[in-house]
């Protein structure tokens, strides 16, 4: 997935100029900001498989009743009915539409009853996931019928990560400012990276405008997370506004991340303050000799100051080439994922990773290739 850049400080630089910002040589193929499995859908899908295995039989007679029950007034659905059609549902518009059906029965049912109800608003949500149906899930969280049963901090996640992984950054917003409307920004807590990252896809000096604005309003209720403040530094910076983004990350206290380091740089370079990134520079030598810890930066970061430095004549340049190939020299550069690839791969649980990490050692098993997800064991340290 990530894209081992270690080989472009070699090319011919006539071939490669402006590589990075200009060109679509790197792809960002990350799907979404959230495995399969930190959403349910893994678990989901176990218990899809189990049910087809029980209804192979019965599937098309259990549909048929479902649709009978549905057209009578006195129809009762419940709660065992309502779980197997979640997990027997396929990708069209009768079963799309004989769910809905079943869903409304079962909500008039326990309405009526007033009694305890399946919670299946986050399992249904889990199944338009599965299924890849962003415009049922969009109907089906809008109905007004349905909407309460919707309201959990899961479900909108789910919704949100299934229009993001379609590229329906309108529709996300859309469904944020209803969320943030009527549950308030504590319900969504930092799921509102979601928001920062589809404006950073859409890459507008409109989205940068909505994503800055919803900044403010949260900033003032709760402080974001890292990986907030570095898309949206990231977004400014990419519509023109670098000195935006260099206020918006002098309010983070976390400026050793290789994340902020790197959109720091960018920053500068695109101010042409090249003397600010010296000290930035210097750092990381002086944290990896004296620490013996590594904090790395970015290559496509790196590369273009670099190239940058090439093509103009200030007194600055001779101490940052140098800075610079002491910093490649050490192996301090991040060559196996781009900045952009990083803010937008998947969250890591760190308690999980934690777990995980702890039973390696326990069992003395050889460690998994973490470089495939997450690039470097450094990277790893310094996640956002």
């Amino acid at each position: 997935m990530a894209i081992n850049i270690r080989g472009l400080f070699n090319l011919n630089i006539s071939q490669t100029k402006n590589l990075f910002f200009k060109s679509n040589f790197l792809k960002v193929g990350i799907r979404c900001l959230y495995t399969e499995q930190d959403l349910g859908i893994t678990m989901y899908e176990n218990s899809r498989f189990i049910f087809r295995n029980q209804f192979m039989t019965i599937e098309n007679t259990f549909r048929e009743r479902m649709k009978e029950i549905c057209e009578k007034d006195d129809g009762i659905i419940f709660t065992e009915d309502l779980k197997a059609m979640i997990h027997l549902v396929q990708p069209n518009e009768q079963d799309m539409t004989l769910l809905t059906n079943m869903l409304k029965k079962y909500i008039q049912k326990h309405e009526e009853n007033k009694i305890g109800s399946f919670v299946f608003g986050p399992v249904v949500m889990r199944m338009f996931y599965h299924l890849n149906q962003p415009e049922y899930a969009l109907q089906a969280f809008e109905n007004e019928y349905l909407r309460n049963s919707f309201n959990y901090r899961s479900s909108f996640r789910t919704l949100m990560c299934l229009l993001y992984k379609n590229n329906m950054f309108k529709e996300m917003k859309n469904v944020y400012d209803k969320v943030l409307n009527s549950n308030g920004i504590n319900f969504i807590g930092n799921n509102n990276v979601l928001m920062y990252a589809a404006c950073l896809k859409e890459n507008t000096p409109e989205a940068l405008k909505y994503a800055l604005a919803h900044w403010k309003k949260q900033f003032e209720v709760m402080r974001p997370s890292g990986r907030s403040y570095a898309l949206i530094s990231y977004l400014a910076i990419k519509n023109n506004a670098p000195e935006l983004a260099l206020d918006i990350l002098s309010t983070i206290q976390r400026d050793r991340i290789m994340s902020i380091r790197s959109l720091k740089i960018l920053a500068y370079m695109n101010l042409e303050r090249y003397l600010q990134i010296i000290p930035i520079l210097k750092q990381i030598m002086e944290n990896n000799t004296n620490h013996n810890h590594k904090y790395s930066i970015f290559a496509d970061v790196i590369y273009e100051l670099e190239e940058k430095l090439k093509a103009i004549d200030i007194e600055e340049s001779v101490q940052l080439l140098d800075l610079i190939k002491q910093a490649k020299q050490l192996e301090f550069i991040q060559t196996t994922i781009t900045l952009e690839e990083f803010l937008l791969q998947p969250i890591m649980n760190r308690r999980k990773f934690k777990f995980q990490n702890s039973e390696r050692k326990f069992k003395n098993q050889e460690p998994f290739n973490q470089e495939r997800m997450y690039g470097t064991r450094n990277e790893l340290q310094n996640y956002l």
